[in-house]
């Protein structure tokens, strides 16, 4: 068998593995049991915390650098993901 369009296989084998990885995705949010969820959390909140903290650093370093001060700083962002509960 002689498939012409190897564009639409692409595509179709792409969704595939696409639905498959977020079917795991939700299975891991899922189950309560694993410490993936609060691992998740503690990840995404370091991450937010740490690009705040980079966004504050770099404003500090404009504003320095236009001669004007920037005594404001934004408080650290919180992040969590609940499965629906």
């Amino acid at each position: 068998m002689h498939i012409k369009n190897k564009r639409g296989q692409s595509t179709v084998e792409y969704v595939l593995l696409v639905t498959a990885v977020l079917a795991v995705v939700i299975a891991l949010l899922s189950s309560s049991k694993s410490g993936f969820q609060t691992q998740l959390n503690s990840t995404l909140s370091t991450a937010s915390n740490d690009i705040t903290s980079m966004g504050s650093v770099l404003s500090n370093s404009h504003a320095q650098s236009n001669g004007t001060s920037n005594a404001s700083t934004t408080p650290p962002i919180s992040i969590s993901v609940t499965n629906g509960e």
